[in-house]
C-alpha cells in the first residue's frame, strides 16, 4: 500500500468515525431537548464526549482532506473556502469571543462550524462517496427506529411543543437524509420499497411536529421525482393510492390524526414576518459589509434576539459581505452553473437538486435549518463537495 492509499484510508476512517458518532449523538440531542423543555435542564452528561469525539474526527478529516484534495478542486473553490474561514476567524477574535469557550467556538457563528464546512473536500474519492451513500441509508433506518420507538412509548403529546420535544431533532436531521436516499435509490429495484418507506417516514415526522415547511420540501422532492419518471401516468396512479392510504392512516391513527388536527389549527398563521420585519428594520447598511460580529443582536418585542430564520440574512448580518459572497458562490452559484452546463447524469441532478433545496431552506423554506456542527450539516457538506468536485473536473 503506497502513501496515497494510506492517507485515503485514514481520511475515510476519521470521516466515518465522526459521522457515526454524530449519528449516535442525535439520540442524546433529542433527549436533551426533551429534558430542557420539561425540566429546564440544558446540561449535557457524559454523552457530550460522543459529540466532542465526533467533531474532533471531523476536524482531523478536514485538515487531511484539504491537503489530500489539492488537485481535485478548482483554485476558486479553495480560495472561497479559505477567505471565508480566515474572515470568520478574524471576526470571531475581533468581536471579543473566547477561543477557549467551546460553546462559542462551536456556535454557528463560531470557528468550529466553518472548519466543518471543509468536509466539502472529502468527496473526490469515488469509493468513499459510494460508502457514504450506504451510510446514509443506514442513518435513515437508524433514525426511523428511534422515531418509531418514541411513537410507541411516548405518542406525540397534546400540543406542538410536546411533539417537538420528542421528534424535532429526528425530523430535522431526517429532512436532509430522506430526500437524497429516496431519489438516489430510484433505479434500485431491490430497494424500491425501502426508498418509499424512507420518504413516508419523513412525511410522517414532518406531520408529527406540525412543520409546514418540511412538508413543502417533501412535496418538492416528489415533484422532482415525478419529472424524472418516464411513466408519468403510472406515477400519478401510485401517488393517488399513496395519498389515499396516508389519508386513511390520518383518519384512523390517533398519532397522525392528532398531528393533522394541530397542523390545521396552525392554518396559515404567519409565524415569521413580524420577526423578519423587526430584524430588517434594525439593519445597518455599513455593518452589512463588515458584519456585526459574534455578539450581534437585535430587539424583537421586549427581548434581545441573536438569530433569525433567514440564514442568508443572518450570515451577512453577523459575518459580513465576504463570508456571504464566498458561501453563496460555493453553495448556490456553482450548482446553477452545473445545471446550465447541461448533460448531467441523474445522480448529479439529484445532488444539485439537494443543494438547491439547502439554499432555499437557508432563505427560510425549512425552519431549524442552519450552518452548525450538527449531523445534518456534515451530510450536506459531503453532498455539496461532490458537486464541487464534479464542477472542478468537468465531469458529469
Amino acid at each position: 500500500m503506497d502513501k496515497i492509499e494510506q492517507k485515503e484510508k485514514i481520511i475515510s476512517y476519521l470521516l466515518f468515525t465522526g459521522l457515526f458518532l454524530g449519528l449516535l449523538f442525535i439520540y442524546f440531542a433529542q433527549e436533551r431537548l426533551y429534558l430542557s423543555i420539561t425540566t429546564g435542564n440544558l446540561s449535557l452528561g457524559p454523552e457530550k464526549y460522543i459529540r466532542i469525539l465526533s467533531v474532533i474526527s471531523v476536524f482531523l478529516t478536514v485538515i487531511l482532506a484539504i491537503f489530500g484534495a489539492k488537485s481535485k478542486y478548482k483554485i476558486s473553490i479553495y480560495f472561497a473556502y479559505s477567505i471565508l474561514l480566515f474572515y470568520i476567524v478574524f471576526s470571531f477574535i475581533f468581536s471579543g469571543a473566547d477561543l477557549m469557550d467551546m460553546s462559542q467556538f462551536m456556535d454557528g457563528k463560531g470557528i468550529g462550524t466553518w472548519i466543518c464546512l471543509g468536509l466539502i473536500f472529502v468527496s473526490y474519492n469515488d469509493k468513499r462517496f459510494n460508502f457514504f451513500k450506504k451510510f446514509l441509508l443506514f442513518s435513515a433506518i437508524f433514525i426511523s427506529c428511534l422515531a418509531l420507538y418514541n411513537f410507541i412509548d411516548f405518542g406525540i403529546g397534546f400540543w406542538r411543543g410536546q411533539a417537538l420535544s420528542k421528534y424535532r431533532v429526528y425530523a430535522t436531521n431526517y429532512l436532509w437524509i430522506a430526500p437524497y436516499v429516496f431519489l438516489i435509490l430510484k433505479y434500485n429495484t431491490k430497494l424500491k420499497w425501502l426508498r418509499i418507506f424512507v420518504l413516508l417516514m419523513g412525511i410522517v415526522l414532518a406531520l408529527v411536529i406540525q412543520t409546514r415547511s418540511f412538508l413543502l420540501v417533501y412535496l418538492l422532492v416528489l415533484i422532482f421525482d415525478f419529472f424524472n419518471t418516464k411513466n408519468k401516468a403510472g406515477y400519478i396512479a401510485i401517488l393517488l393510492v399513496g395519498a389515499i392510504a396516508m389519508l386513511y392512516l390520518i383518519m384512523n391513527t390517533q398519532i397522525l390524526g392528532t398531528s393533522f388536527e394541530l397542523l390545521m389549527d396552525r392554518g396559515t398563521h404567519d409565524t415569521r414576518s413580524g420577526q423578519l420585519i423587526a430584524f430588517i428594520g434594525q439593519l445597518n447598511p455599513i455593518e452589512l459589509i463588515t458584519g456585526q460580529g459574534f455578539f450581534a443582536s437585535y430587539r424583537f418585542g421586549m427581548e434581545e434576539w441573536t438569530a433569525v430564520d433567514n440564514q442568508w440574512l443572518f450570515l451577512i448580518w453577523w459575518g459580513g459581505l465576504i463570508p456571504f459572497v464566498a458561501y453563496f458562490y460555493l453553495t448556490a452559484v456553482i450548482p446553477v452553473l452545473m445545471i446550465l452546463r447541461g448533460g448531467l447524469s441523474y445522480q448529479t441532478k439529484v445532488e444539485c437538486f439537494i443543494l438547491i433545496l439547502w439554499v432555499l431552506a437557508l432563505f427560510g423554506l425549512a425552519i431549524f435549518t442552519t450552518m452548525t456542527i450538527d449531523f445534518f450539516f456534515f451530510i450536506i457538506c459531503i453532498i455539496h463537495g461532490r458537486i464541487l468536485h464534479k464542477y472542478s473536473i468537468n465531469s458529469n
